[in-house]
């Protein structure tokens, strides 16, 4: 069976939506529609942004061909075809360096919360059925015109998220929908989440136990990736969420002040310090949450430099002294810096003494000095190998700092002798 356009059908102009005629959208589908075997529609985010007035990145195509007639239609067109998920029925289809998940129809067989056993399906309604939001199950052929077999068109005004279907079946199929719901908000929507929605995602939150903590992190990155997330935030907190994944409540004031100074000044939402503000807390806070959600090694030490207190008077003092703002750069690092620079900010009630972003420039700029003394001009002193001589050399860089770098290195070694 074919899923009719709505009654209410609309076309998506080719005119101002140029990923539909760029040549190798064009290429894609017309190496599928060459195979003979069953249709091919965009699907999901590609036709909910164009919808939405949002910009287009990925484009995502659902198909009546099975894996193996993809492959074939791809490989027939002198395009690459990459089984990145073919058990789940998606083949990457590279043209032209860009790649696009081309995704035959499927329907449930069996779920259990985490992941699901599917069959493949030629029924455009069954597809659609298994999918989370009404929005999200909306389809358009190659001349732009929009398929809406769950009723996602009237969601678009709203800007509101709803489950195709029952929210609790939705939910019980796959716990990450939850997070989902908050992310999508997040990005696109405007208002209180739909009420059936979070009655649901209340009664089943728990579910969220059984998802790996791997998926759990990267959805709340890229929640936190949203220009404004912070209604979806405050959302997650009131529902229990935030306590439920992380074990704290989080701190939406200083989350608020982080995204305010993005929206101020135009920067990149940066989902890292962003999360840092959030959990609002110091090393042993920040490091269990690293080892709970399993965060790389980068992830994590970004994490623990903005919170690590070993230059903490300095960075308080740095507004207002540079010789404070050097000393904390070399304790810490630029990056680590800018990011305690941010946060001090972020979490101040009345607007701080100077402007964070000259900081955050003047780390940047900073270029630090050589240290002058060496571990061989301490051998030379008598010293051996290990830790005395580390011990010495930390001594006298301490002193070198706190002095603004101007000691030489004899003044440095004179001042060893002494002691």
């Amino acid at each position: 069976m074919t899923a009719k356009p709505s009654t209410t059908a609309q076309r998506l102009d080719p005119a101002r939506h140029g990923w539909l005629t760029d040549p190798a959208t064009v290429r894609v589908m017309a190496a599928l529609a060459a195979a003979g075997q069953g249709e091919s529609r965009f699907v999901g985010g590609c036709v909910r942004n164009a919808l939405l007035g949002e910009p287009v990145a990925d484009i995502d195509i659902a198909t009546q061909l099975d894996p193996d007639q993809v492959i074939a239609a791809a490989k027939a067109a002198g395009l690459k075809p990459v089984p990145t998920g073919k058990a789940h029925g998606t083949i990457t289809v590279v043209c032209d360096g860009q790649p696009f998940e081309v995704t035959s129809l499927r329907r449930d067989v069996a779920t259990d919360g985490r992941r699901a056993v599917v069959s493949f399906t030629r029924d455009w309604a069954e597809d659609a059925k298994r999918r989370d939001f009404r929005l999200n199950a909306l389809y358009a052929d190659a001349d732009g015109t929009v398929f809406d077999p769950t009723g996602g068109l009237k969601d678009v005004e709203n800007r509101r998220f709803v489950f195709v279907g029952d929210p609790e079946m939705r939910i019980r199929e796959d716990y990450l929908r939850i997070l989902r719901l908050f992310r999508f908000e997040a990005w696109y929507g405007r208002g209180a989440p739909d009420e059936a929605a979070m009655a649901a995602v209340l009664k089943h939150r728990e579910g969220l136990h059984k998802l790996s903590v791997e998926r759990v992190w990267a959805e709340l990155k890229k929640l936190l990736a949203a220009q404004d997330p912070l209604a979806s935030v405050t959302a997650m907190r009131e529902s229990g969420l935030l306590d439920l994944i992380l074990g704290v409540n989080g701190s939406l004031r200083v989350l608020s002040g982080i995204i305010a100074q993005d929206v101020e000044y135009g920067l990149a939402p940066d989902s890292m310090l962003r999360f840092a503000a959030l959990a609002d807390g110091g090393p042993e806070r920040i490091r269990t949450m690293a080892a709970k959600m399993k965060m790389s090694k980068a992830e994590a030490g970004r994490l623990e430099g903005a919170v690590n207190p070993v230059a903490r008077e300095d960075v308080r003092k740095a507004w207002s002294d540079s010789a404070a703002a050097e000393r904390a750069i070399m304790a810490l690092g630029a990056r680590a810096f800018e990011d305690q620079v941010r946060l001090e900010a972020a979490g101040e009630v009345a607007p701080p003494p100077r402007d964070w972003t000259l900081l955050a420039q003047f780390a940047r700029e900073w270029k630090e000095p050589e240290f002058p003394v060496k571990g061989g001009d301490l051998i030379l002193l008598g010293y051996e190998p290990g830790p005395m001589l580390g011990d010495a050399l930390d001594e006298l860089k301490a002193l070198w700092i706190a002095d603004r770098f101007e000691p030489t290195k004899e003044e440095l070694i004179a001042r060893l002798t002494k002691h």
